[in-house]
């Protein structure tokens, strides 16, 4: 029973959560050691908002961040493109945003597509 308890809190904190480990979207533009990645939904979840409003986020990319294909192989930045999809994962979880900072740096993206 007790394991029962356990279990089903852990859910409900999981779920009552605000933290987000990871983005989804389109890459806008790419800059030196940058991307813009559409993040609407994070902006509007973060906040508790229903704006239509179109937000981008900088991602920065580091030595340590790991780009690679949905398949697993390993791409340089270079290898980046406008309009590819990507998932952006976080070394930390992001608990709020300001829509005046949305710089975030990445711990891996995986991109799902390729429009070169």
């Amino acid at each position: 029973m007790k394991k029962l308890i356990l279990i089903f809190s852990f859910i409900f904190f999981t779920a009552c959560s605000n933290e987000t480990y990871s983005i989804y979207g389109e890459i806008s533009s790419i800059e030196e050691d940058s991307i813009n990645v559409g993040c609407s939904d994070l902006v509007r979840k973060s906040n508790n908002s229903n704006d239509d409003i179109g937000y981008s986020c900088t991602i920065k990319i580091t030595d340590e961040t790991i780009i690679k294909t949905q398949a697993g192989d390993a791409l340089t930045f270079d290898e980046l493109y406008k309009n590819n999809a990507v998932s952006v994962y976080f070394e930390e979880p992001i608990t709020s945003v300001d829509s005046e900072r949305l710089t975030f740096e990445a711990k891996e993206i995986t991109v799902f597509e390729s429009k070169e």
